[in-house]
């Protein structure tokens, strides 16, 4: 009799712990629907019509504005809106550079973690001269980079970055003949700020046949050498200007030269400033139309999107990068100038 209570005993047991179970897995089943069911109603209480109406009125205000900005400047087919941009990401001839690659490892915190959908990276070790230290590779190189990549005779390129290198990249392009290249304005940063989508995937093209047209190339109007700028200190016809931070100019600069840091150009979120507002900033450091100027910094980065602004915004009609830079004019024992004190 013993025996049979103490079964009888565990089958109540048991079932009392199949029924918790049961009532606990039905409790937390409620507890989703009823959670799924909330979200579903703060989603349509979150945006209404009007709200939806407002945002699109100002997505329309932004790229208006921007699209009014860029027609202002003397080669605005020189830049493209992160709006234009989302109407031919898909476009089949166009073609987008990531030149977020100062380094491997920069290459390495950037495009992995998300670029633009469709966007091949480039590294600046792999347009870099093979000889001499930082300066733009030549153009057998630089052609045979970009068809390795997937570039081709027929694409539209589309330059984005952070630090410069999206301006020396189109510089060099412009300069070995290839015309069909414009700079995103505002990068990735202004692209997020649209709403666009970004990926972390990676967007691999088949390699293509790429040529400059180097009868077209404007190398001896856009390259400044040693000579050239020894030859433009204290000369009338010349401007020697500086692109570096203001304490790096003071520090240390090529006699003559006058401090345009290249911050100046943009606004806060990296989009350049109207053509109105550079214009006042050139002519407020005397920089001026008429002059032959010669832009440098320490490696031809800073430089290109200073040159980018006087000769492709503004229409300075005639602009030089000095490509070998400071480095290169302080290794060789050229005079340079501190403050009021020259100094060897």
């Amino acid at each position: 009799m013993k025996a049979q209570r103490s079964d009888q005993r565990k089958g109540v047991i048991a079932v009392k712990r199949i029924f918790t179970v049961v009532l606990i897995i039905l409790i937390i089943i409620g507890t989703t629907v009823l959670e799924g069911c909330n979200r579903k109603r703060q989603s349509v209480v979150t945006t209404t019509p009007a709200e939806v109406e407002e945002e699109k009125k100002e997505d329309q205000a932004a790229r208006l504005a921007t699209e009014e900005k860029i027609s202002g400047y003397a080669r605005p087919e020189a830049l493209i809106s992160v709006y234009e941009l989302n109407q031919k990401i898909y476009d089949a001839g166009t073609f987008i550079l990531d030149t977020r690659g100062r380094s491997y490892l920069v290459f390495q915190s950037s495009y992995p973690q998300g670029h633009i959908p469709g966007a091949v990276p480039i590294l600046h070790e792999n347009y870099s001269h093979p000889a001499y230290f930082d300066r733009i590779a030549p153009p057998l190189q630089l052609q045979n980079l970009l068809g390795g990549l997937g570039v081709s005779n027929d694409s539209t390129i589309i330059l984005y970055g952070n630090d410069g290198l999206q301006a020396r990249l189109y510089w060099a392009l412009k300069m070995y003949g290839y015309d069909n290249v414009k700079i995103l304005d505002g990068g990735l940063d202004k692209w997020k700020e649209a709403g666009y989508d970004i990926t972390p995937a990676n967007s691999p093209r088949r390699p293509e046949t790429f040529e400059f047209d180097l009868i077209n190339s404007k190398t001896e109007l856009m390259l400044a050498d040693l000579n050239e700028v020894k030859a433009a200190i204290g000369n009338k016809n010349y401007l020697i200007v500086d692109a570096r931070y203001k304490d790096d100019y003071l520090y240390k600069r090529i006699p003559g030269s006058i401090n345009f840091y290249y911050a100046e150009l943009l606004n806060s979120d990296q989009t350049f400033k109207p053509d109105t507002d550079l214009k006042t900033l050139a002519e407020g450091k005397n920089i001026m139309k008429d002059r032959k100027i010669i832009v440098y910094c320490d490696s031809g980065v800073s430089s290109s999107l200073v040159w980018f602004a006087l000769s492709e915004l503004l229409g300075y009609p005639s602009v030089k990068i000095y490509d070998g830079a400071l480095y290169e004019w302080v290794k060789q024992g050229c005079l340079t100038e501190s403050n009021l004190n020259k100094t060897g």
